[in-house]
């Protein structure tokens, strides 16, 4: 596809919605969007009657924009996952039911969709609603969470609150007090340590608390974000028995200092935790538009569906799954005809361990080789706004990008160019990278706090932001499309990065704050608080732009620092490094093959 500027694509769809303005019969309605007087959405079939001067990948992104502008279902999808359904647990109902929603929804917009099984869990969790608060004081209800497979209270559990004994001496002062009671563990001052005990001492302990009969255990979440997560490797005939309380940092301090006081504290839990007997089969859900010409080679578009189970798991990562849901809803609205298949999947296991896209590089390993791209979206709900992509596959991904860089100002896109990829097991896309298939991770930007969601109490619905998710899946629409239009898959030459260049120092912004001793700055004779100002005649202003000259070029880089009021010219020469030879190559084998494209030109 040749670069189309947006206004371009806009006036083509003006002139498409013109020219089917004639026809107004249900042969050419929308059956997946409401009609307007004003404006009608183009479909294959008006495509067709325009002729093949018309029907091509711009016209077809035109429909993308004006589509997902007008009628996008983003949000729809999103409340129906967080708000009908809930979070979504792997191993829970809530996630076979997600699991059926999706593919039900899938299918109704006319995507092949199935279930695809990867493993199964030996036993299976629920989680119900859960509160807590303090006897007869005035104040908030408890924010707190327990770990998923962990037990629950059986209903409300009312009981005073004790410290933990950590000794035997403690236990013997407080045993006839322990049974029905919430446990919190006791703060120490810092400089004062805890009892010192022996691994006899403590093995009594714990054997003689667990017949003590404690209501369950209090613990502080060490700030006022709560943390869920949890350990699925349980068996049904040892299923956990504790209750365990992760409560409010702020909220744990104030039970702890009223006990310390010597206060009568009483609290009161309801924690309505499930276990059911596996195994429980689990599954991706996997839908696709199949390529028009090579329906055996793959572009993949994907979020993962599972959460964790302390809220409603909306921005870890029900907002992925819904613009992956509307990507697909947008292109079979066009009635995109995609050369290669565009697959649609929402993972599930991602939360434990990457399981479900782990378990799909394992169980068809035929169609890695055939997989153009992997684009994975669970970064929260701020927009799409980049790809990492290496030198080799820049023209094709600049081609793929090119109705993104003005879509929407408020919303830039930028492509970030590096030498290859580094593995990182982050999500979904590593085991494709890790496998040699590019996987992509979005660069999101925006307003959202996502550090503050990840995990907590506060994804929820109510953090997502619309106008970002129907933007995203827009953006997800038109790479997925792109992408499959290729002329060829997308390039995988020296597909894994080189080891960076390492000077051998610390750095605070462009600032040096150590530097090792036997590094390659201290043979260049650089100081601790040295400010770097240039490579290779580069002006340099941030760490981060330090680290992108250092990876260019040749290995000789003359690096001038500041050093108080005086500037000083440096060389750092990396020629002996191992990883040089495999540079020079690389940039050799990438100057033929230009020099080589140059001359078809010609």
């Amino acid at each position: 596809m040749k670069r189309i500027t947006l206004n371009a694509l806009l006036s083509l769809t003006a002139t498409l919605v013109v020219a089917c303005a004639a026809d107004s019969s249900s042969e050419h309605a929308n059956d997946l969007a409401p009609r307007s007087a004003a404006v009608s959405t183009v479909r294959a079939t008006d495509l067709d009657a325009l002729g093949s001067t018309v029907r091509d990948d711009a016209a077809v992104v035109a429909q993308l924009i004006e589509l997902g502008r007008r009628d996008s279902r983003a949000e729809a999808h999103l409340r129906h996952l967080c708000l009908t359904i809930g979070p979504r647990l792997t191993s829970s109902h809530n996630l076979a039911t997600a699991e059926q929603w999706a593919l039900a929804q899938f299918r109704d917009w006319g995507l092949d969709a199935h279930l695809d099984r990867w493993g199964e869990y030996p036993v299976g969790f629920d989680r119900g609603p859960f509160r807590g608060h303090r006897i007869g004081a005035e104040s908030e209800p408890f924010e707190f969470t327990t770990m998923s497979w962990t037990a629950g209270t059986q209903g409300p559990t009312r009981g005073a609150v004790l410290f933990k004994p950590e000794t035997l001496a403690q236990l013997a002062e407080v045993k006839d007090r322990i049974a029905g009671a919430w446990l919190i563990s006791r703060s120490y001052p810092r400089g004062s340590e805890r009892p010192k005990v022996e691994k006899e001492e403590r093995d009594e302990l714990t054997a003689a608390l667990a017949l003590a009969g404690s209501a369950g255990e209090i613990r502080s979440a060490g700030r006022n974000l709560v943390i869920t997560d949890g350990n699925h490797k349980i068996a049904w005939d040892e299923l956990p028995k504790t209750v365990r309380v992760v409560l409010r940092a702020d909220q744990f301090k104030a039970l702890a200092d009223s006990v310390e006081a010597g206060e009568s504290v009483e609290v009161e839990f309801d924690i309505d935790n499930r276990f059911y007997e596996g195994p429980v089969q689990q599954y991706n859900v996997v839908a696709d538009i199949r390529g028009s010409e090579f329906p055996d080679e793959y572009v993949i578009v994907s979020g993962h569906l599972d959460s964790w189970d302390g809220a409603q798991g909306a921005v870890d990562n029900a907002t992925g799954c819904a613009t992956t849901m509307e990507a697909a809803r947008l292109l079979m609205a066009c009635g995109a005809k995609p050369r290669r298949t565009i697959r649609f999947i929402l993972w599930s296991g991602e939360e434990q361990g990457l399981f479900g896209s782990t378990g799909y590089v394992r169980d068809h390993k035929d169609q890695l080789e055939r997989i153009s791209a992997v684009y994975v979206h669970d970064g929260g709900t701020n927009y799409l706004s980049g790809l990492g992509i290496t030198i080799d596959m820049e023209k094709q991904m600049r081609e793929v990008c090119a109705p993104l860089f003005d879509l929407n100002p408020a919303m830039p896109f930028k492509l970030r160019v590096n030498d290859g990829f580094r593995y990182s097991p982050d999500s979904d896309h590593a085991p494709f990278a890790g496998a040699g298939v590019p996987g992509f991770f979005w660069d999101q930007s925006g307003k959202s706090d996502y550090t503050h969601m990840h995990h907590t109490q506060y994804d929820t619905f109510e953090t997502a932001v619309n106008e970002y998710q129907e933007h995203s899946s827009l953006v997800a629409a038109i790479v997925a499309f792109n992408t499959a239009n290729l002329q060829s898959r997308m390039n995988r030459d020296f597909f894994e990065a080189l080891p960076p260049r390492r000077m051998g120092v610390n750095l605070d912004g462009t600032k040096l704050g150590s530097v090792t001793r036997k590094g390659m700055a201290a043979e260049a004779g650089w100081q601790v608080d040295d400010v770097v100002v240039s490579i290779d005649g580069v002006a340099i202003s941030t760490r981060e732009e330090i680290s992108e000259e250092l990876q260019k070029g040749g290995p000789r880089k003359v690096v001038v620092i500041r050093r108080g009021e005086t500037t000083i010219e440096t060389v750092l020469d990396f020629s002996a490094g191992k990883d040089e030879e495999q540079r020079i190559l690389r940039a050799k084998m990438r100057a033929e093959r230009q020099l080589a494209e140059q001359k078809k030109f010609w």
